[in-house]
């Protein structure tokens, strides 16, 4: 039976794979005579049915990024877990749902992590990024995979790798410097192969001892210490081609390899943050994806990709016979997509998008069989727009079967609906409304149910029905730009999935809670003007106020208390100046108190905190070369915090940044 399954997978990846070749020979009236379109694409957040979030090039430059996980830390709604450390795990929530509920999709394939079921934002790298778009609810419409409908929030990594002033080839070279023995060198080398092909590939290099100071104290006493253990070191591989035929279809192949060796930093119990940790992580990624022609008609996407994550976890202090812990993980994951777009009639388009996934694990790790899943997705979604409205509309099929050596199958299913519409509300299109609602539904990952000391078999799938109602303004006037966004909104899941480290950050705990209610809201707004040729400023901030109440039992003692980790409020401030090639960055952050259990009593309070980051970057251009530096303040106060419990943030950190295109 396996045997016939595995022959099966390769059969359609085949077809798949080879189907952009036969396509290759169909003729197209129309022709693309640009291959790249430089430039930032503008900001869809003001003119969307569903709640999206934008940073572009421009902004990611007026704050300290050297990763994903810093650049979205402005967008509302959203709860970064940092576990501290330079290198620390860096996961998102949207709203109060747990992290699982995010897809991450880099240049279009999906990004998973064997070590958290997650996506470790940390350890995805800025480099020739140019956007990054975070959608909630249903994704915005378009030629996209089924897999993309699934989550309750999409975050989307675009990287613009383009040749400008019509060269040839393009050398790039970078270094960021700093604080806690921080060294990130990167290098590209990006060429035109023929009219329309460009190839490149990206080696990207990042070390830090992570020795930064911390205080810490009791309450009547405090003490300050050198973090132990926190220290990485990681090296990634990107190998990228594009190829325009002359139908305009595009073919896209992507390579990717990273390695990364990091300690991981105990948490500070009296004093003592002993710890001997260490996560290995070997991952490879090979992708492929074929567009057609976007001004048929009828448009198709076919995308292919299979991942390969190793993960090894040693702990040579744990106490057992073998004296010590030494577990090795192997993830792979075989995806493969098809997706259709086409116009149906005027104002009426209709897509169909099916998805096949793969997940196998293979470990040493105790009692754990070696499980495989295959999932099954199937979306129709459709768009309309009658006048002043648009309404968009998706139905998700999800079929799932898990097999574990010796035991029977699980089988999981559910049909998952979303709509989302949106109306005009004045003759100037300057005020809308929008409302949508969205049923999500999430399957436990291998890591809740298998991985570590603390995985549990007996869990739910974990159901969420979410809605949303927002009042969207945007007026450009002259010289000025304004926009602002009012947003309420309410989840109510059952069989929540929670899942917190327990000794440290690979052991972990995974418990359904049962119901829990999630309300809260959010308001936004910004301000963008030119004063003349030389001065331009913009300005933004947002705030979230959200409760996300444990509903399961009324007998229950932690009845209506919050949920562990999720602050009440969160708030964020950017205030950026550009004069002529200098840009000024002001960046500022704001995360209530929280709880750190679902027990809300002042033993279990963990104080909130306010950081404050700022850049200043010069950029010029001498014959054909870029020239940049860059130089970052970070939590420039020196704000004492921690995130989670007993794992202390760093403190005040300079960095400087130095880039060459040649």
């Amino acid at each position: 039976m396996m045997l016939r399954q595995k022959s099966i997978y390769i059969l359609v990846a085949c077809c798949l794979l080879l189907l952009p070749m036969l396509l290759v020979a169909q003729r197209d009236t129309v022709n693309l005579n640009e291959f790249e379109v430089i430039g930032i694409r503008p900001d869809i957040s003001a003119s969307s049915p569903n709640p999206v979030q934008q940073i572009t090039l421009k902004k990611l430059d007026a704050i300290p990024t050297a990763t994903v996980g810093d650049a979205i830390r402005n967008f509302s709604g959203i709860t970064l877990k940092d576990y501290g450390g330079v290198g620390g795990l860096k996961t998102v929530m949207i709203r109060s749902l747990g992290s699982n509920h995010t897809a991450v999709f880099v240049d279009g394939l999906p990004n998973n992590d064997a070590a958290t079921g997650q996506s470790d934002l940390g350890r995805i790298s800025l480099q020739d990024v140019d956007r990054i778009q975070l959608s909630f609810g249903q994704p915005e419409f378009g030629l996209l995979p089924a897999r993309m409908y699934a989550s309750a929030g999409v975050l989307e990594i675009n990287s613009g790798y383009s040749l400008s002033d019509g060269r040839k080839y393009q050398l790039d070279l970078s270094a960021r410097a700093g604080s806690f023995g921080t060294f990130n060198p990167s290098l590209g080398l990006f060429g035109r192969i023929g009219e329309n092909n460009i190839t490149g590939f990206r080696v990207n290099h990042f070390t830090a001892t992570g020795d930064f100071p911390y205080s810490t104290g009791n309450g009547q006493s405090s003490s300050s210490q050198l973090r132990k253990n926190s220290d990485v070191n990681s090296t990634d591989g990107m190998l990228h081609t594009r190829q325009v035929f002359s139908d305009s279809s595009i073919l896209t192949v992507k390579a990717s390899y990273n390695y990364s060796d990091r300690g991981l930093p105990g948490a500070v119990i009296y004093y003592n943050d002993y710890s001997v940790q260490r996560l290995r992580n070997n991952d490879l990624l090979l992708g492929i994806s074929y567009k057609t022609n976007p001004a048929r008609r009828l448009k198709m996407l076919i995308t292919g990709s299979l991942a390969d994550n190793r993960l090894l976890y040693t702990d040579p202090a744990f106490q057992n016979q073998t004296g010590g812990i030494r577990n090795e993980y192997n993830q792979r994951e075989l995806y493969l997509s098809d997706a259709i777009l086409f116009n149906l009639l005027p104002g009426l388009k209709l897509s169909l998008a099916t998805d096949l996934v793969h997940n196998s694990l293979t470990t040493n790790a105790y009692s754990v069989d070696n499980p495989s899943r295959v999932t099954s997705l199937s979306a129709v979604s459709m768009q309309y727009k009658p006048g002043k409205a648009e309404i968009q509309g998706s139905l998700l099929l999800t079929y799932a079967g898990d097999r574990i050596s010796g035991t029977a199958n699980k089988n999981y299913s559910r049909l998952s609906p979303a709509l989302s519409i949106m109306r005009q509300l004045n003759p100037g299109n300057t005020l809308k409304v929008r409302l949508s609602a969205k049923n999500t539904y999430r399957l436990p990952t291998f890591n809740e149910l298998f991985y570590t000391l603390a995985g549990n078999r007996a869990l739910e799938p974990e159901t969420a029905s979410l809605y949303d109602l927002g009042l969207l303004f945007n007026k450009a006037s002259g010289t000025l730009g304004y926009n602002f966004r009012a947003e309420a909104f309410l989840n109510k899941v059952k069989n929540k999935i929670v899942t917190l480290p327990t000794r440290n950050l690979f052991i972990w705990s995974s418990q359904n809670i049962g119901r829990v209610d999630i309300a809260g809201f959010e308001v936004s707004g910004g301000i963008t003007g030119h004063i003349n040729k030389d001065w331009s400023f913009d300005l933004s901030g947002n705030y979230t106020y959200q409760e996300a109440k444990d509903v399961t039992d009324k007998n229950d003692d932690n009845y209506r208390h919050q949920i562990a980790y999720i602050p009440f409020e969160t708030a964020g401030g950017l205030a950026t100046v550009w004069y002529r090639k200098i840009n000024l960055g002001i960046n500022t952050l704001y995360s209530g108190y929280r709880y750190i259990s679902g027990t809300n009593i002042t033993a279990n309070l963990l104080h909130g905190w306010i950081t404050t980051d700022m850049t200043l970057a010069w950029q010029t251009t001498f014959r054909k070369q870029t020239i940049k530096i860059k130089a970052e303040a970070v939590n420039l106060f020196n704000e004492q915090y921690e995130i989670v419990k007993s794992f202390p943030m760093t403190g005040r950190a300079f960095y400087i940044n130095l880039s060459f295109t040649i």
